[in-house]
């Protein structure tokens, strides 16, 4: 069984009406995770790294995340699921919220990527038979997006 994971209910909805009922199509509802904002690591604008990588910050959920994603793996395992298709936005956040999702979805084990520019039947299917993996300079790109944000703020981040 396949389960498709979009960021939106109302795509995850069409979706599902193009592939029916054997592929399970469910919507994170946008990012999952991100820097921590609470506790010792919630006011941290750096991390230890070494020089030629980025740092690794522990990432905490998203308000009301935890619970979503954690009802998402339950249902994956009680329809066994065996392949994981993440169809989260072709950008950079996207490519993050895959990122993140394919972390916390490993144990189902064969976790692809697959993008696609318009919700029609032709284009899901397509990016369906093209699936790929999750493009890590798109989302160390988008780490250091969110690491410049806690470092410098919000406001000037957009000039770099």
């Amino acid at each position: 069984m396949d389960l498709v994971i979009v960021e939106s209910g109302a795509k995850a909805k069409t979706i599902q009406k193009y592939l029916g009922k054997n592929i399970i199509v469910k919507a994170s509802n946008g990012h999952v995770q991100d820097l921590p904002t609470k506790g010792k690591d919630g006011s941290k604008a750096l991390w230890s790294h070494k020089e030629t990588n980025l740092p690794e910050p522990p990432w905490s959920w998203t308000e009301r995340s935890e619970g979503h994603i954690n009802r998402i793996i339950s249902d994956g395992r009680k329809k066994k699921v065996d392949r994981v298709l993440i169809a989260t936005d072709p950008d950079r956040e996207g490519e993050f919220i895959a990122w993140r999702l394919s972390e916390l979805l490993s144990e189902f084990g064969d976790i692809q990527r697959i993008t696609f520019n318009e919700i029609t039947e032709t284009a899901i299917k397509d990016a369906l038979k093209a699936a790929g993996t999750v493009d890590m300079n798109l989302v160390d790109a988008a780490k250091v997006r969110r690491f410049m944000d806690r470092l410098i703020g919000y406001r000037a981040s957009r000039f770099f």
